[in-house]
């Protein structure tokens, strides 16, 4: 009886050693963690332009009118304007190409020449309106009909695009952006031994409204003689600008595919 119990007690602290020996080796054994490349990023910035000759133009007149109180500068005014808009529209300007950029009523305080004398109060009245002309050609004609109508003066003319012609520069625009910005980012991929692999991120920036290449002010105060040659204005190309920010992926040369 004896003898069976040591026995017992002998395979008890062997399973015992046994065990622990399993778990001793288990714990050492080291996890291998997962190992990944990390991507590189290429950062650049792309400009592009388009030009076109412009289609529309827009005028900009003013029809101003004196009066020793503020109804008649108004009346003065509402005539010389009805008359100015008619003359327009008979030369084949659509009504709705004549609209009001700004009206005003004020006193106009003028310093007397007598010394010690009040001051000559008038009624100064005046009609701002925006003329767009859908031939450019005919900005001259425009301008000569309307000063020798009611136009006291012609404050600007800017050569432009219709909404259709502006859309397609701004797309050739962009795609010239793109381009230039592709060369970029391959020219510095090249420099740091990378091969562009593809796009990550692309932002458009806005650009300036479409510009001829030389537009500024006229400004007449009376009318042209009859006798006086017609007025010939000539007009340059118009620029649409735009630039891109595209972030670009890359990775070593001999292990990625060119984009």
């Amino acid at each position: 009886m004896h003898r069976r119990t040591l026995v017992a007690v002998g395979l008890a602290a062997l399973l015992l050693i046994a065990g622990c020996s399993a778990g001793s080796s288990s714990s050492t054994t080291p996890e291998t963690p997962a190992t990944s490349e990390s991507d590189s990023t290429i950062r650049v910035v792309g400009s592009g332009s388009a030009d076109a000759a412009p289609n529309q133009a827009v005028v900009d007149v003013s029809v101003v009118a004196t009066g020793d109180d503020a109804a008649t500068a108004r009346q003065r005014l509402a005539r010389n304007v009805s008359r100015m808009r008619t003359a327009l529209t008979d030369a084949g300007v659509a009504e709705d190409r004549i609209t009001t950029q700004r009206y005003d009523i004020r006193q106009d305080r003028r310093r007397p020449r007598e010394e010690d004398a009040e001051p000559r109060i008038q009624y100064r009245a005046m009609h701002d309106f925006e003329v767009t002309v859908t031939d450019p050609d005919r900005v001259g004609d425009v301008v000569d009909t309307a000063v020798a109508n009611g136009a006291t003066a012609v404050d600007d003319i800017s050569f432009t695009l219709s909404t259709d012609r502006r859309r397609e520069l701004e797309r050739r625009a962009r795609s010239a952006a793109m381009t230039d910005a592709r060369a970029k980012a391959r020219a510095l991929a090249a420099d740091a031994n990378l091969t562009v692999t593809g796009v990550n991120v692309i932002r458009t920036t806005r650009g300036g409204a479409p510009r001829s290449v030389e537009d500024g002010a006229y400004a007449t105060e009376t009318p042209a003689p009859t006798a006086a040659p017609p007025t010939d204005i000539e007009s340059g190309p118009v620029t649409v600008r735009t630039s891109v920010q595209v972030v670009y992926e890359a990775a070593p040369e001999g292990n990625a595919t060119e984009a």
